[in-house]
């Protein structure tokens, strides 16, 4: 039985090679492309930014697909630490309370002040009449020399970043009123305020439309106010302002897809498509 064995096996080896030889040269299977997929995360207020980049980026990349999981009711810290989270990065306006990450910037946004759009009579707001308005100590339009209206104030949720941003720059270390509608996206923010006679409340200033009025505010006194634009963003003359960062618990390396989308939104293309709504770099400008 041993011989029989081994005769059969040679017997194999010899038909296989004969086979292939009147073959000619066999070709390599080619493999099928794999699409990759890069996890982002982004805020309600960087959502429609990361949107844009994206349908662009996919355009000329096919085998790229960038899916977005949006952080609504979830913090970029916990999005980004969560033990079986698959997001590797995020896009956002502030930088997270963590001990080590990596960071880049994309752009700036400016914070707009808005307010029902009714709300003809009041043509400008200093840093003081903002104060005054969000920590409740004024409570009417009248002081403002607006009409004889409650002011409501409209606030986004503790954990939003663009709150943060706006706490830090107006308020300081005062609080913000507890009478404040609470809204806890920014769409929501955009209709609470469009919706409400007297309402105030802030945004980015890519998501303010017509449905809203966006009031100008002094950056100082004696100095003519200012609308929140790419160009006044970029030229520092708008007071309110925030970066928009892309971050990550750990740097991107080369082909691993996520370098290479990111390195693009700083560079001319990437750039182009940030700079209509946004303040790009100051060295690519």
């Amino acid at each position: 039985m041993k011989c029989v064995t081994r005769k059969t096996k040679q017997t194999l080896v010899v038909m296989t090679l004969a086979l292939a030889s009147c073959r000619g040269p066999m070709q390599a299977p080619t493999p099928t492309p794999e699409v990759v997929p890069l996890y982002f995360v982004s805020t309600s207020s960087t959502h429609p930014l990361l949107w844009d980049l994206t349908t662009v980026y996919s355009r000329d990349n096919e085998l790229i697909a960038i899916i977005d999981q949006n952080s609504t009711g979830i913090t970029l810290q916990q999005a980004l630490d969560h033990p079986n989270a698959t997001t590797a990065y995020a896009i956002t306006h502030q930088l997270p309370d963590m001990d080590d990450f990596w960071a880049a910037p994309l752009g700036q946004d400016g914070i707009a002040i808005i307010t029902h759009p009714n709300l003809t009579a009041i043509h400008s707001l200093s840093a003081e009449d903002l104060r005054a308005i969000f920590t409740g100590t004024a409570q009417n339009w009248s002081e403002f020399n607006g009409p004889n209206l409650r002011i409501i104030v409209v606030s986004r949720e503790a954990t939003s970043p663009i709150r943060g941003a706006f706490e830090n720059q107006v308020l300081g270390q005062r609080p913000m009123t507890l009478r404040a509608r609470l809204a806890t996206t920014a769409n929501a923010m955009h209709d609470i305020v469009a919706q409400t006679p007297g309402a105030i409340g802030f945004i980015s200033m890519a998501q303010a439309d017509q449905e809203v009025r966006v009031v100008p505010l002094i950056p100082q006194t004696g100095l003519a106010p200012v609308f929140p634009t790419p160009h006044s963003v970029f030229d520092a003359t708008y007071p309110l302002r925030l970066p928009i960062l892309v971050i990550g618990n750990h740097a991107p390396q080369p082909e691993d897809g996520y370098y290479e989308f990111i390195l693009w939104a700083q560079q001319a293309e990437g750039q182009a498509i940030i700079a209509q709504y946004y303040a790009p770099l100051r060295d690519l400008q």
